[in-house]
Parts: C-alpha cells; structure tokens; sequence
C-alpha cells in the first residue's frame, strides 16, 4: 500500500511538473473572444487548449499581480466617442485552482491604443497606449481598478515619417530588481527610467538610440549592469553599459538579422535566460527568433543562429518555467510554436505548434 500511494504521489509530482499552463493575449478582429488558457506538456513538448480564460475585446497584453491574485489586460482600441480617443485596462480575479479569469471591473487607458501592462509589488499598473504616445498610471484598490492617477504624455517624432510622425509608448515595465520603471517611446528614439514613489512616477533620466531606430522593448543582463534595447525600425538590439545610478553609456550594437536577407522586417519581443548566458530576440518577416550567446563580464552579443517560428509575425514570446522550451505567439499564422530550447547551448528547434486565432502575448503563471 505504502508503496502505491508514493507511485501516485510521484506520477501527481511529475504531471505537475511537466504540465505548464499559460496565457494568451489575442486580437478579437477575427475569431479570437479574448484571453485564452493554454497549456504546455513539457515531457511531449506539445500544447494544448484549456478553455477560453476570459471573454474580452483585443486584449493584446496581460500580466499578473506578483501574489497572482489579479491578472490586468489591456484593451487594444481606441473609441472615437471617448475623451482622447482611450483605451481601456481589465481587471480580472484568477481562480488558481483551474486559471479561469472572473471580470471584475475596467477603466480608459489613458490613451490609444494600449500595448503594454505591467504591475509592481504595491499593484500600481503601468500602461503603453501606443497611438497615444503615453504611458498611465493606475491602482488596484479594495479589490478594484482605479481611474488613471497619473498619464505621461511624450511629444515629439523621429526621421521615419510613416512610424515616427508622433510619440509611440510602447512598453511600460517595471523592473523588480531595480526598483524602477522603464518606458519606451518609439517615435523619439527614447527609453525613459522612472523611480516609483507613493504610486506615482518620477523620472531619473532618458536614454536616446541611434535616430530612426524606433525602440520597442527593452531587457537587461542578470546583474541590471547592461541594457539592451530591441530596435522595431532598424532591427537592431542597442547595448548600453549603466555608468552610474541614473547613467547609461552606448557599448555596441548589433543586427537581429542575417546580412544575406534583403526583405521587410520590424522586431517585437526580447528577452534573457535566467542563467545569463542567452539572449533573444523575434523577427517579424523573417519569421525567426535570432539567438544571442551574452559575453560574460561586458555583456556584449555574439549571434549563434536563427531559429525559424514555424508561422508569420512572431509578435511575442516567453520561457517556459523551466526555460526548457520558448512558446511564440505568432500573430498573422494564428498559432502558437513550441521550440525546445538546449540550456547548455541556448538553440531552439521546433517541437510542435497549436492554432490560436491572433495570439500576441504568452505569459505563464
């Protein structure tokens, strides 16, 4: 009997271990309804659906409170009839026993177009309304999304007329490590660095790229001592050793494509192996993620291949908790690609894909 009962406690352990689940953020012009669950079997390298998570109009972007109480969308629109033409920002209960999402309440963003959400410790929200070209500030309180209590408004535009003919936030992310927000405004080449203080930001300095590069996302080495920015426009990743506290100085910069590819392509998501030793970055029109080996110590960049995303417009990506694999979230295809990830060497290759009507964002719980 002792025995059965330990066979079945390890056969629980190890299904749990190798069943990952995760969420989607889609467009809804189609047939997507919102934000659905999925889930990743880790031993198979396969995925599969859950259920639809939520119901919800163009929720692009959604991340989790730190305790995983909440889970907060952004709505990707832009109503004519509202004041600034806003957005809008969901707040959704987790039930963590089976990942369905329950509405709660939602509030305009602040601007067009939101693109991008992230929350700190305290659940301040931070949001991108990209067609806006600000970044909101909101709070979770007494169980409910506030009203914006502060917007951040960026003026501005950059040498492409047809991208950068105004400001473009298009990332708002808060930094646990460093206790900071990092903002980037594509249509002025800037990434903004904001400490948090009673809820509310307050810039520390600005970081300018190369003109015309158009920023979109930004990551750093595990130590906070370099940042890299992914350019959309020029596809290139922008490598910035940190000076001092509030400084940044240019260390190189390098292309997230291979010199024989001659076609049209913008970047979307980058991001680093918990270890360190890896960076990546996606490729919509080459339709690849570009794989980085990081230099340990100066944090620069040697490209070690590229690996192609099975599927058109790879908009974003994630590890999953095991960094074992990377799920991507190809928008055009409409599905969602397994690639399996060595550790030791950091190379991707295809394991298996799912449909999914418009995924944009994979976040695992």
């Amino acid at each position: 009997m002792k025995y059965i009962i330990l066979t079945l406690l390890s056969f629980l352990f190890t299904m749990v271990v190798n069943a990952q689940d995760f969420y989607v953020g889609t467009y809804t012009k189609t047939t997507s309804e919102g934000i659905y669950h999925l889930n990743l079997d880790a031993k198979k390298g396969t995925v599969s659906l859950i259920n639809l998570a939520a119901k919800s109009e163009e929720p692009s972007y959604v991340a989790f409170s730190k305790d995983h109480k909440y889970v907060v969308a952004v709505n990707e629109t832009s109503d004519p009839k509202a004041k600034n033409k806003d957005g809008e920002v969901s707040l959704f209960t987790v039930d963590k026993s089976t990942g369905n999402l329950t509405f709660v309440n939602k509030v305009p963003s602040g601007g067009a177009h939101p693109c991008y959400v992230s929350l700190d410790e305290n659940n301040t929200v931070f949001v991108a309304n990209y067609s806006g070209g600000n970044v909101g500030v909101f709070q979770i309180k007494d169980g409910l999304l506030e009203p914006h209590h502060q917007v951040i408004q960026y003026e501005g535009n950059g040498p492409n007329k047809q991208r950068q003919e105004a400001a473009h936030a298009h990332f708002a992310h808060f930094d646990a490590k460093q206790k900071e927000v990092f903002t980037v405004d594509l249509g002025t080449d800037k990434v903004h660095i904001y400490g948090v203080e009673d809820g509310k930001l307050s810039e520390k300095t600005t970081v300018e790229v190369a003109k015309g590069s158009g920023p979109r996302h930004v990551n750093f080495s595990n130590d906070k001592k370099v940042m890299y920015v992914l350019n959309e426009l020029t596809c290139t990743i922008s490598i910035f050793n940190q000076v001092t506290e509030d400084a940044y100085a240019m260390a190189g910069e390098i292309s997230t494509l291979p010199k024989s590819f001659e076609g049209k392509n913008t970047c979307a998501a980058i991001k680093v192996s918990k270890d360190g030793k890896y960076l990546y970055a996606s490729n919509r029109g080459h339709n690849s993620i570009a794989m980085y080996k990081i230099e340990k110590g100066s944090g620069l960049l040697t490209n070690i291949g590229f690996a192609k995303v099975h599927g058109d417009s790879p908009r974003d990506f994630s590890f999953s908790p095991k960094e074992d694999f990377i799920v991507v979230a190809n928008q055009v295809s409409n599905n969602v690609v397994v690639l399996k990830r060595d550790r030791k060497t950091g190379m991707l290759t295809y394991s298996s894909e799912l449909e999914v009507p418009q995924p944009v964002n994979i976040v695992f719980f």
